[in-house]
């Protein structure tokens, strides 16, 4: 099982879609339809909320630090089982109202194991795909994050129905779920990371090049993640509703942007894929700008979730195709790491920026020219990959 060509890819990659589906769909972006029940039902105020979601990003950049400093060997499969157990406990736990420490130290939990699986699932699995299946393999795994955003938008609104520790704990049987069904599948994987002093090799600077690109891609995405549906339902005065309906299209193409890009990846490269990909999204980024019609809102939603989503995937797969395989874990885990950190910045800052200028307007064209610089850069480390 060693040789990648028998690395049984079909079981790897469904593993790697429910440990993404758990840890960052259910656990990470499940908390978000959460937290208006959070506050009516007085557990914690809007600004504890607020932090606690603040806490549970810290955690992840935390997990994807420890991947991107980890020099060793492992056996993938427990490791993964054990994190992918502990989210669900952090699930289930958050049920006990214990007050803000407790479901903190939760919220920071789940964020770890997050930030480490993303890692750890990419060298697992689509470090060991073989060249020709990668893409494929790759849209499998991370297809697992939109998944699970959308499960749960579409599972929490009944569930909250039945009262918010109800909640919980479905959301940590569900991970329960999740958990048993990759110990009955995942194949068998050994991780072994590079030394310290091992030397860079000739593709060091397109690698940085792409985590830059990356990173500015996570700037481009906030406008969408965090302000479009506002601006439907507030700036062009259509009411909540309207918003909801025009943001429910980023999740969708959330969960099949990865599936349909890793295919082209597999035909065109991973590099080439993600310039065109960031190309697109830039122009569904701006398009707000250009139009307040409710198509061309809907068509810019799901653009820009697909491509936004999708370019975890690609990035991963790049990066994949252009270090040795001891070095992905320690290469992905610093994008990853980048990724987070400008995020977190980027939404409060454009959060201050908002609320002093009242322009959401303002707001989408930074973040075009943010992807924009984007595909500058991949097309700039692809140039030098060659």
């Amino acid at each position: 099982m060693d040789d990648a060509t028998e690395f049984p890819i079909y079981r790897a990659a469904f593993s790697g879609l429910l440990a993404m589906f758990l840890s960052i769909g259910v656990a990470r972006f499940g908390y978000s339809p959460l937290v208006p029940a959070l506050v009516a039902a007085k557990w914690y105020s809007a600004s504890a909320a607020f932090w606690l979601g603040a806490v549970n990003l810290l955690g992840y950049f935390v997990g994807a630090a420890i991947m991107r400093a980890w020099r060793g060997r492992l056996q993938a499969k427990p490791v993964v089982l054990a994190l992918m157990a502990l989210t669900a406990v952090s699930l289930a736990a958050s049920a006990l109202r214990f007050g803000v420490v407790w479901f903190g130290l939760w919220r920071f939990t789940s964020g770890v194991t997050g930030g480490l699986l993303m890692v750890l699932m990419a060298a697992a699995v689509v470090g060991r795909a073989p060249p020709a299946s990668k893409g494929k393999v790759s849209g499998i795994t991370f297809a697992g994050m939109g998944s699970g955003i959308t499960a749960s938008s579409l599972l929490i609104p009944p569930l909250v129905a039945h009262g918010l520790v109800f909640t919980w704990v479905a959301l940590g049987g569900l991970g329960a779920v999740a958990t048993a069904a990759v110990a009955l599948m995942m194949p068998h994987s050994t991780i072994q990371a590079a030394p310290r002093s091992e030397g860079r090799d000739k593709a060091g600077l397109a690698v940085w090049l792409l985590t830059a690109g990356y990173c500015c891609s996570a700037l481009g995405f906030v406008p969408h993640m965090l302000f479009l549906s506002s601006f439907v339902a507030i700036g062009l005065h259509r009411g909540v509703a309207a918003g909801a309906a025009v943001s429910a299209w980023l999740g969708i193409a959330a969960a099949l942007g990865p599936l349909v890009l890793g295919r082209v990846a597999d035909r065109f490269g991973f590099l080439r894929t993600l310039l065109a990909g960031y190309a697109v999204m830039a122009v569904a980024v701006a398009l707000p700008l250009v139009t307040a019609a409710t198509l061309a809102l809907s068509v810019s939603a799901f653009f820009v979730g697909a491509v936004a989503l999708g370019s975890v995937m690609l990035a991963a797969g790049a990066i994949a195709g252009l270090v040795p395989a001891n070095r992905l874990a320690a290469s992905w885990g610093m994008a990853t790491m980048s990724y987070a950190v400008m995020q977190a910045i980027t939404a409060a800052a454009f959060s201050n920026l908002f609320h002093a200028t009242g322009s959401f307007l303002l707001l989408f064209g930074i973040g075009a020219v943010a992807v924009l610089a984007s595909a500058v850069l991949v097309g700039a480390a692809r140039v030098q990959a060659k």
